[in-house]
């Protein structure tokens, strides 16, 4: 995902403090390079991150965490 993106998102998600914070080190990280957008979308809108000191490795910290849940809702329990 280019940096563009990443800045677009927070930007959409109403965080612009942590677009000018984040953006640039997950670029970098690249850990969002093959994400989806829609995951990364509904992480942004499920979490509140009102403190402004959170650091790059706690978010994503909690972004994994998010993910993993995210992937297994998305299994069906009833395959057809």
């Amino acid at each position: 995902m280019e940096r563009e993106q990443i800045e677009e998102l927070f930007e959409e998600s109403g965080y612009p403090v942590l677009n000018s914070k984040l953006a640039y080190k997950i670029w970098m990280s690249g850990v969002w390079d093959e994400e989806d957008e829609d995951r990364i979308e509904a992480f942004l809108d499920a979490y509140s991150f009102e403190e402004e000191g959170i650091f790059t490795g706690e978010f994503l910290y909690h972004y994994r965490i998010f993910a993993y849940i995210y992937e297994r809702n998305e299994l069906s329990l009833f395959p057809f």
